[in-house]
């Protein structure tokens, strides 16, 4: 009985491992397709106070595809301390947002 068993096992092991070799390498698996996005890049625009109509120049890390792209302000709304958060939008689809500080300063959140 037991090398009947034995017997059995070590025919589906040389069953299974022929099957194995029929198959090519290439044929189970797609090739791997490599596409690595371009680096971020820098990108400026002018800013212009809303209240006091003065005007920052400012620069933030986006896409590669915003490179050439002027933004659109969508909106703003005063912060806290007196600060003003300007809204822009890119073509591109990226939002950033400038926050303009009392004394001046600006920040940038992407």
């Amino acid at each position: 009985m037991v090398k009947l068993f034995g017997f059995v096992v070590l025919a589906s092991v040389f069953t299974f491992g022929s099957h194995l070799s029929d198959a090519k390498a290439g044929d189970c698996c797609p090739k791997p397709v490599c596409c690595v996005p371009p680096p971020p890049v820098e990108v400026s625009w002018c800013v212009v106070d809303p209240c006091t109509c003065c005007k920052y120049s400012v620069s933030a890390c986006l896409p590669a595809c915003c490179k050439c792209e002027t933004p659109c302000l969508v909106g703003w709304h005063p912060g806290l301390l007196g600060r003003k958060v300007l809204t822009f939008k890119f073509a591109c689809g990226e939002c950033v947002e400038v926050v303009i500080t009392k004394h001046g300063k600006t920040i940038v959140r992407t």
